[in-house]
């Protein structure tokens, strides 16, 4: 409701449910206060997303930008992630947009490989949109996300499309009868390895015949830990269609609870399958 009783005063009501009031906003009160000559300026934002960067890494390499004045820069961290919001004012959202394009670009040569995306993005479509225009399918196996990482990638409509499947690994019979990793290895080197990943990765991609594979094991805690293998400690690998396999190495903060470690080292997977695609692409260009 817009009710302006007198000209000095305005009185603007919303519902308290974001999903209703946010619409509201946006598609009336907004444009009013425009049409009345309230607004003579705008706010305009971009926000640059970031995975496998930490928030002081990042704001060390963008440091000088956070004293503009037009547009602003300021960073944030959320669950794992970095963002690095980028805000202009101008008469119009075109005017502030120009203002935001030459930093943003600024920003991004700087902060390459770790921005995957902008504003509503995220890992599990930007791997699905990788995978798509590339026309080529992905294949998981899973041991301590259990799952999760399975459920990132499904949650994307048509996920069937690029995702053929995949398999989830907790005991060391499995890892071998269904992803084909051998007893020596296992023995030589433990389920959580570098090289058990490596095999998991190349595994689940040969059995089920897809161009890429991923593969995550490790230990979520609370238990299970030890002085060289620590809860947190997580390895994932991916293989690529030509048949190589790239193993890589996180330790979590165990503090931040079995689902919060299970969640990064899912989007860690996706970002490192993102990484993995351009570097990929590069040696066949």
């Amino acid at each position: 409701m817009i009710w302006q009783p007198h000209p000095q005063l305005l009185i603007m009501t919303f519902p308290g449910v974001p999903s209703e009031l946010y619409p509201m906003w946006q598609e009336v009160a907004a444009p009013w206060l425009g049409q009345q000559g309230y607004v003579t300026h705008t706010l305009h934002s971009r926000v640059l997303l970031y995975w496998g960067i930490a928030e002081s890494a990042l704001a060390e390499k963008v440091q000088s930008y956070f004293q503009l004045q037009n547009p602003t820069v300021a960073p944030y961290a959320d669950y794992g992630q970095c963002r690095l919001r980028i805000t202009a004012k101008a008469p119009t959202p075109e005017a502030a947009k120009a203002l935001i394009a030459p930093v943003e670009a600024e920003i991004r040569a700087l902060t390459t490989p770790h921005c995957y995306g902008v504003d509503h993005d995220t890992l599990p479509g930007v791997v699905a949109t990788a995978l798509r225009s590339r026309q080529q399918t992905l294949a998981i196996a899973e041991s301590c996300t259990g799952g999760w990482l399975g459920q990132m990638l499904t949650s994307i409509p048509g996920s069937s499309q690029f995702l053929i499947g995949g398999v989830i690994a907790y005991s060391n019979g499995v890892k071998q009868s269904l992803l084909g990793v051998s007893e020596s290895t296992l023995a030589t080197y433990g389920a959580v390895s570098a090289e058990t990943a490596c095999e998991m990765a190349s595994g689940v991609k040969q059995r089920l015949g897809s161009d890429w594979g991923i593969a995550i094991t490790g230990i979520a805690g609370p238990d299970g830990g030890s002085d060289a293998k620590p809860v947190g400690l997580v390895y994932g690998a991916i293989a690529d269609p030509e048949g190589t396999t790239v193993a890589y190495r996180q330790c979590w903060n165990p503090s931040r609870g079995r689902d919060w470690i299970r969640q990064v080292s899912s989007c860690s997977a996706l970002d490192h399958l993102r990484q993995r695609f351009v570097i990929f692409s590069e040696t066949k260009a």
